[in-house]
């Protein structure tokens, strides 16, 4: 006589990293959120991981359409009326796909702590902080075909929107502020 033990008779529905939703805590950084092993609702991981709900639901329905299964794919499902984040399978797609191009400001940044940074950000958040206008940076840019690199402000291709590096965009504003740009 064999012993079935409950565990052997139970079918398996939800894999280990299903079994339990997630609450976003606000002291996660990215990494820390992206490396659990749980599910959360997209509604709370779209800000803390610099993601457009509408983004993620467009990869989604191009998945579909494919014919793929989103939830093995890109880690989203949607129950009823809630869209679901499988992290463990969402930060694989997340870190090759939808990581963001440029960081957004914090809102206690003026403009000499933005001029410090490294890294891209949108030129449009950019222009919130310094006493120059879009409209006097993209046409810099559109006037100079080397702006990405004479002074980091191009226009993204993809996305459609302006960009700064702020390493090179920094030194030209002090340089362009102090009047010795030429």
């Amino acid at each position: 006589m064999t012993t079935v033990t409950a565990k052997e008779s139970v079918e398996k529905i939800f894999e280990d990293d299903e079994m339990a939703l997630g609450e976003v805590k606000s002291s996660w950084n990215t990494e820390t959120l992206l490396g659990q092993e749980c599910i959360f609702f997209l509604k709370d991981v779209l800000a803390p991981l610099g993601l457009d709900g509408a983004k993620v639901k467009k990869h989604y329905k191009e998945i579909e359409s494919r014919g793929d299964h989103t939830w093995e794919v890109l880690g989203v499902g949607k129950t009823w009326n809630h869209w679901i984040v499988r992290m463990k399978v969402f930060s694989k797609y997340y870190r090759k796909n939808l990581v963001p191009r440029a960081r957004r400001i914090p809102k206690n940044w003026d403009g000499n702590m933005l001029l410090e940074q490294k890294g891209t950000f949108f030129l449009t958040d950019v222009c919130k902080h310094i006493p120059f206008t879009t409209h006097q940076i993209r046409y810099q840019a559109k006037k100079n075909p080397g702006s990405r690199k004479e002074f980091g402000v191009w226009k993204d291709k993809d996305l459609q929107l302006f960009l700064v590096d702020m390493g090179r965009f920094s030194k030209w504003v002090k340089n362009l502020w102090a009047g010795t740009y030429t």
